[in-house]
């Protein structure tokens, strides 16, 4: 029988308008020669997404999550696109990392999807 720990949902400010992103490719490869390996949880949660240039003007958090639990919070500062040119197309943000946020280990599954896009909105629209 298997046992489920009931893990804290996140409960966002009204004020928050975030970007989610599944960090799960990286966050669990250890390959150095792997697209997926990034050598911290902020460089996987940064970088490479195809998203709304519109939508990402307005997002102040960007929560990485594995599983829909936030393993990485980070208040973007600037948005650019893509510095490696295997990623055409894509985004990354610098910012700076929340490594004191309440968001941290809560789950999100009630607010986002979690099919196979790796980014959804939060307030964004």
């Amino acid at each position: 029988k298997k046992q489920y720990i009931m893990i804290e949902p996140l409960r966002p400010s009204p004020t928050d308008r975030i970007l989610f992103v599944n960090i799960k490719n990286s966050f669990n490869c250890t390959d150095r020669h792997s697209e997926y390996y990034r050598p911290s949880r902020y460089e996987a949660t940064r970088k490479y997404w195809r998203v709304s240039k519109n939508r990402i003007s307005k997002v102040n958090l960007v929560i990485g999550h594995v599983d829909g639990i936030v393993k990485e919070v980070i208040s973007p500062t600037v948005w650019i696109p893509a510095t490696d040119s295997r990623y055409h197309g894509r985004f990354e943000c610098k910012g700076k990392e929340q490594d004191d946020s309440p968001y941290l280990g809560k789950n999100i599954r009630h607010l986002v999807n979690l099919g196979q896009n790796p980014v959804s909105y939060y307030q964004c629209d």
